[in-house]
């Protein structure tokens, strides 16, 4: 069943979810299959790569995420913010979407999903202005660094770490980080059946007597 295998997902990744969480996933499978025979969320993909592939991915970086709200920038199909929501229903999640239609999905898995912590905001990132001083910029599969760094430029220099999730090419991203942004953290991990691993990046802006590199955080 697919309940049992995202339970064991999660358990391996060290994630707890009570069954309330592992159902509400599980719908978000569901939910996601069906919108995607209309718009594209997350390409071509059946109910156990979806599992293994992204709800897994995004359920991994929650130790390492600081308590407070987050923004979800291009949150798309919901990915990381609608899991995040799921998994720590008491914090609030703004999920940022800037096309229509998956803001549609966006508001309908909301409701499905019984998530009032998490709001749908339609809305480009540079022109949208939080409500709450924010804990952290989540990002997945948005847009290469550079690209996602202007992007997200006046909520970094609010003094918001951003929590960027990449592949094996990070480091040619990060080579090329403006002077006034630092890379303060990185941890890396590996998914269930994946021969690479993947990265969350902590990106701050500070003055160069605060720079840290390669820096681990737990």
């Amino acid at each position: 069943m697919l309940i049992d295998r995202l339970a064991e997902g999660l358990a391996a990744a060290g994630v707890d979810a009570d069954d309330e969480a592992l159902e509400r996933l599980v719908r978000w499978v569901g939910l996601h299959q069906r919108w995607s025979r209309r718009i594209n969320l997350t390409g071509p993909a059946d109910a156990e790569e979806l599992i293994d592939r992204h709800l897994l991915d995004c359920a991994v970086v929650l130790r390492w995420l600081p308590p407070g709200p987050l923004v979800d920038v291009g949150s798309g199909a919901g990915l990381p913010g609608l899991v995040v929501a799921m998994l720590e229903p008491e914090r609030r999640m703004f999920l940022l979407e800037s096309l229509e239609r998956r803001c549609a999905f966006l508001e309908q898995a909301v409701l499905t999903l019984a998530l009032p912590n998490a709001r749908v905001v339609h809305a480009r990132c540079e022109h949208w202005q939080p409500p709450m001083r924010l804990a952290g910029v989540l990002a997945r599969a948005v847009a290469p660094l550079p690209k996602l760094l202007a992007m997200t430029a006046a909520l970094l220099a609010a003094g918001t770490p951003l929590f960027a999730m990449k592949g094996p090419g990070w480091r040619d991203e990060v080579a090329g980080l403006p002077s006034d942004l630092r890379l303060t953290g990185q941890q890396h991990y590996r998914l269930p059946g994946r021969n690479h691993d993947h990265v969350l990046l902590r990106i701050e802006r500070q003055a160069d007597h605060d720079r840290v590199h390669d820096k681990e955080w737990g």
